[in-house]
């Protein structure tokens, strides 16, 4: 049986065609405006544009994100209609499509806001320019509205371009390449490694470039009046369909491997100059749920009050000691509404620090009756910071020290180059023996380099102080007021999966009177406030917590991962130092089992640990402000989902910038390798007549052609140099003299200028 072609199918079985018109011609005389080819296109433009979307929305980063169809579905919608308007120019139509774009992201984003319009438009701009300022001036915001703002344009200005370009320019790589990375940005953030929208996608992919690239072939054979089958794009498509799900089934069958080997190493190398800088920005986009499970800190310059956490289990380290407790990473100063801040008056060192190089002195680690403590370290995975138990004393690897705005304060430690996977190190440190009575005795006078730890944000709630006073009531000194403090907060519930605090808001102040239930940076971060509003000197301590049922059995190896994260307080005793508490009830509180006088059981304090002097910031050859170096030291999860996006843009524009430069380098040159200098000029003339809407006809001869040109190009003088060159060499055989070749010469670069100023102002093909 003969199977039936296009044009039969598409026809009326019986009776005459114009009589009883075929389904063709009835599409043609619904949708003159639109053909039907172009019909088709818009489609696929939709599967494969509503699929992105369609991933977006699913992945729910922020809970205020409105729906982004109906803006997608204006951007196409705008750029297929003005796209058609042909006598309408460019910078026009765009204009237009960024007012209607303004509007409809306005409007799209306020359906989640409150009040009459007005009110709304006010709302977003304070909260825009709020969060601006806070990523100027190096602060923090857990707001996601610049965070929604940048998705909804993106998605209609995408939307948008796409449209334009492909019904305008016949162009499907414009259209697909931001799309795609939107799409890949999005899942790789998301479980799984194999994506259905992204083989959609792909799919869609495929038939538009085939598409586009028929449609351009078609204009040009219209143009040249040379007649094709009318069903050619059906034929096309049936073939690209069948190509396009072959190549995706081997794809999907292919094995998934894991960022890895050169390329992956090739990649990280291109991207960093971006992802690198980009990744302090995620102090600034704190609220979006990143949905990767992993260290809820990377204890770098900032440490934003964020919503809800994912912890991962993967192994970060195994670490031998003799007991249980935290292992700190680094400790921060300054707190903001949104969360905590390394100060201006900390340092770290710019050279390496010797390795075993004490910074405590036997006399003041008696005096403050502190007891030794060694943790071996080996890790399990790169990591950009040295854990500690207590007040480091030295390492046996080269290091840099982060100072605090006290003297002599360590903060952090941080290697001078980033640890691999199983390498290995050793800390000595101090941890507290004080007993309850120790502390309880200790001075309530404090000195002026103790001030930074009693920094309070002005617009801190008053509320937060009463209550500070309202749960301290009738304690006379600092250990029982901190004691008080803790046991309150240990009512608080812990729950990962609280919202961020609302925008402009205090996120202790939120989490003690409104949401009451949060995580270990909360109840730690509400203990340092309140003691501060109080003046007693505090601090936040971010790192580790080892579990005595993380340890391996019969040994003193305990293995931490993701999910040991942790945050504490530390509050400063004159004469004893920086104590540990911990207000978060999923850990048990810290024991004050020391005895009263005794000075390191078990230890000899003469040993050669103590050989070398105390060390101060003095002692170091250069220290710079810690802020910025933290950032680039900082534990590397992978670019934050902000700066994946960054890159991801910055990436694809130069991609496109690079493939746009090889298309136009092989189209201006193909072919004519081999002709002499006049005819290689005359066609070069062609190709920008074509491109810039002038097109010569295939009927008409040179001289024609350059009388055409000489009326578009007044201001050009002697064109005919153009024809009557390229007529001497081609037909004629004969070269032209040195004078005639620098006539030329210049009349071809006066020519060329003007015909690229036609194009660039077309703007398309």
């Amino acid at each position: 049986m003969r199977q039936a072609s296009w044009e039969e199918l598409f026809k009326q079985g019986s009776g005459d065609e114009e009589a009883q018109p075929g389904f063709l011609n009835r599409l043609r005389s619904r949708f003159s405006f639109v053909s039907w080819e172009e019909l088709v296109t818009l489609v696929i433009v939709l599967i494969g544009f509503y699929t992105v979307i369609r991933s977006i929305d699913n992945a729910d980063w922020v809970r205020e994100m409105p729906s982004l169809y109906g803006i997608g579905f204006i951007g196409l919608t705008l750029g297929l209609l003005l796209s058609h308007v042909r006598h309408l120019p460019g910078i026009v139509a765009h204009l237009f499509a960024l007012a209607v774009g303004i509007v409809g992201t306005f409007v799209a984003i306020s359906t989640s806001l409150e009040g009459s319009y007005p009110d709304r438009g006010w709302e977003i701009i304070d909260r825009t320019y709020v969060w601006a300022d806070a990523l100027v001036t190096g602060g923090i915001s857990n707001d996601n509205m610049a965070f929604i703002v940048l998705v909804v344009a993106a998605t209609y200005l995408t939307a948008y371009i796409a449209a334009w370009s492909i019904f305008r320019w016949h162009n499907a790589w414009v259209a697909l390449v931001p799309g795609g990375l939107a799409l890949l940005t999005n899942i790789s953030y998301l479980p799984g490694q194999k994506s259905l929208p992204l083989l959609i996608y792909l799919f869609c992919a495929i038939l538009l470039l085939a598409r586009t690239n028929l449609l351009r072939r078609q204009r040009d054979w219209r143009r040249d009046k040379t007649e094709y089958p009318e069903f050619i794009s059906l034929h096309v498509l049936n073939v690209t369909v069948w190509m396009a799900l072959g190549l995706l089934a081997i794809s999907w069958l292919l094995p998934v491997g894991r960022g890895s080997g050169f390329l992956y190493d090739v990649w990280i190398a291109v991207t960093e100059p971006v992802a690198g800088p980009a990744r302090d920005l995620g102090r600034v986009f704190s609220a979006i749920d990143a949905k990767k499970g992993g260290s809820v800190h990377q204890f770098g310059s900032t440490l934003p009050l964020q919503g809800e956490i994912s912890l991962g289990g993967s192994e970060v380290m195994q670490v031998t000691t003799a007991e249980a407790g935290f292992l700190r990473a680094q400790s921060y100063d300054v707190y903001t509404a949104q969360g905590w801040k390394v100060g201006t008056n900390s340092q770290i060192t710019s050279g390496a620090w010797p390795a075993l190089k004490a910074l405590q002195s036997p006399a003041e680690a008696t005096s403050q009756v502190r007891r030794q403590l060694s943790v071996q370290v080996t890790t399990k995975k790169e990591a950009g910071v040295v854990v500690t138990a207590g007040q480091p004393l030295a390492v046996n690897i080269d290091t840099r020290v982060v100072f605090g705005p006290a003297q002599g304060d360590v903060t952090s430690i941080r290697p001078t180059r980033r640890l691999n996977s199983e390498s290995q190190y050793r800390v000595d440190s101090t941890v507290s023996n004080a007993s309850v009575n120790n502390l309880r005795g200790a001075s309530q006078t404090y000195s002026d380099a103790l001030k930074p730890y009693m920094q309070l944000p002005n617009e801190l709630p008053k509320r937060v102080r009463d209550k500070a006073l309202e749960v301290t009531a009738g304690q006379t000194n600092v250990y029982d007021k901190a004691a008080a403090i803790e046991r309150f907060l240990r009512t608080y519930s812990v729950d990962t999966a609280i919202d961020a605090a609302p925008p402009k808001a205090d996120s202790v102040d939120y989490f003690l009177f409104d949401a009451q239930r949060g995580y270990f940076d909360y109840h730690a971060s509400a203990m340092v406030v309140m003691l501060r509003s109080l003046g007693i000197p505090a601090r936040l301590a971010v790192g580790y917590v080892i579990h005595p049922e993380d340890r391996t059995p019969q040994t003193n190896v305990y293995t931490i991962r993701e999910s040991n994260a942790f945050a504490w307080p530390e509050v400063y005793f004159p004469g004893l130092g920086w104590i540990e508490f911990n207000p978060t009830p999923s850990e048990p509180p810290v024991l004050r089992s020391g005895i009263d006088g005794e000075f390191f059981p078990g230890v000899d304090p003469s040993q050669d640990f103590f050989d070398e002097a105390f060390l101060s910031p003095e002692d170091f050859g250069g220290i710079s402000e810690a802020a910025g170096e933290l950032d680039l030291l900082s534990e590397d999860e992978g670019p934050s989902l902000f700066s994946r996006i960054l890159t991801s843009v910055v990436i694809g524009a130069l991609a496109l910038t690079a493939a746009a430069f090889l298309i136009f380098h092989y189209s201006w040159q193909h072919g004519l390798r081999g002709y002499s200098y006049p005819v290689q000029i005359w066609e070069k003339t062609m190709r920008l007549s074509r491109w810039s809407k002038l097109r010569p006809l295939p009927q008409e001869t040179p001289r024609e052609v350059v009388a055409r040109l000489k009326r578009t190009m007044p201001d050009v003088k002697d064109l005919d140099i153009l024809s009557e060159s390229y007529i001497k060499t081609r037909y004629g055989n004969k070269d032209l003299t040195e004078a005639e070749t620098e006539r030329l010469t210049a009349v071809w670069q006066k020519a060329r200028n003007t015909l690229l100023g036609r194009v660039l102002r077309f703007g398309r093909s």
